[in-house]
């Protein structure tokens, strides 16, 4: 089936800010340019579709609605002055100039119903992605499905009106070049993300670890903290913090450490597969995840990535596991072997391609 797909995702306004910061002159660049270097980059590659569906005969467009210098090149190139004035009405432009068949949202927060109902072409399908807990106020009423990982998802999206929910997962693309040199691990223990009112469990580990961390040898050991904002953890384990990394940056800071622990947001219970799970094994790094009955569903603890019920757990294995490089090492190879197999963006893309068809077909 032949059809044409524009995909809509906002940037954390941090790495868009670090990267043009890093580019002057970026922003005077071609539309086409400035998106083909952004992805290039690898930023939240797990969910970025357009690349491998346009591999699979798909039109596909790529639109990171947030992203000022992008969309006023855009607006430059097609006859509408070039001055951002809303980024609703910048993508609403753009979308009816466009006329997809199916719109693709991956922030349905930000572009939900209210701003669907304002184009003048009426895509065939309209769906959204959503990996974290909806606002009560968001409306999904004019969404054909909700993609989601998560099993609370499927109340959550009906109760704001999705007409269907249907399971979906991200991907690692294999082509990504912070992989294609050999492994060399020389950090001990890596944390890399975010902290929000959604992540209580997370900033109690982070301060748990960070205060251990500081501890003498040998009970002491290297954590590194990559965080844009690290105000919400104590001030002690808050002066931890390198700063962020993005994209490809990101993927290769988790390979350069021996240990990366991942920490889901609060609502979902630890259901997987969180994106970190995915990025973490797929750069090839040792994974301390928390347990959960559906892990072994995507890969199987004590083989290709390790797990902890309790902090003091995850704590002994991190020694453990910091003091074993021969066992830590064979976990991480089997990690990234099986991602790479059975969990990579082009078999996920073949997969979303599966569901829109049988979509645009109903």
């Amino acid at each position: 089936m032949s059809f044409s797909l524009v995909q809509v995702n906002t940037f954390y306004p941090g790495f868009l800010n670090d990267a043009y910061a890093a580019a002057p002159g970026k922003a005077d660049a071609p539309y086409a340019d400035q998106i083909g270097w952004l992805l290039d980059m690898g930023f939240s590659d797990p969910h970025m579709f357009t690349r491998p569906l346009e591999a699979l005969g798909v039109e596909a467009t790529q639109i990171i609605a947030n992203c000022g210098p992008a969309q006023a090149a855009w607006l430059r190139e097609n006859g509408a002055g070039g001055v951002l004035q809303s980024e609703h009405d910048a993508l609403r432009m753009q979308i009816d100039a466009l006329k997809p068949d199916v719109l693709y949202i991956n922030d349905c927060i930000t572009f939900d119903s209210v701003f669907v109902r304002t184009l003048t072409h009426k895509p065939k399908l309209v769906i959204g992605w959503r990996g974290f807990p909806p606002p009560d106020a968001t409306d999904w009423t004019a969404f054909d499905a909700i993609l989601t990982s998560f099993d609370k998802m499927f109340d959550w999206a009906k109760a704001r009106g999705a007409k269907k929910v249907i399971r979906f997962h991200p991907g690692f693309p294999r082509d990504c070049p912070a992989i294609a040199t050999p492994r060399a691990p020389d950090l001990d223990v890596v944390f890399s993300g975010s902290v929000t009112r959604q992540h209580s469990y997370r900033i109690q580990l982070l301060n748990y670890l960070g205060g251990l961390s500081r501890l003498p040898e040998p009970d002491g050991f290297a954590f590194g903290l990559f965080m844009n904002d690290a105000s919400a953890l104590d001030p002690t384990v808050a002066a931890l913090n390198r700063g962020a990394v993005w994209g490809n940056e990101m993927i290769a800071t988790l390979r350069r450490a021996k240990i990366v622990v991942n920490i889901d947001v609060d609502a979902f219970d630890n259901q997987p597969p969180n994106m970190r799970l995915i990025e973490a094994t797929g750069a090839g790094a040792f994974l301390l995840t928390p347990d959960h009955p559906q892990l072994p569903e995507f890969f199987a603890p004590g083989e290709e990535i390790e797990t902890f019920r309790t902090p003091a757990e995850l704590v002994a294995k991190l020694r453990h596991f910091l003091d074993d490089d021969t066992a830590r090492e064979r976990i991480a190879l089997a990690g990234q072997t099986r991602c790479l197999a059975d969990h990579d963006l082009k078999s996920r893309a073949i997969w979303l391609k599966d569901i829109l068809e049988t979509e645009l077909r109903g």
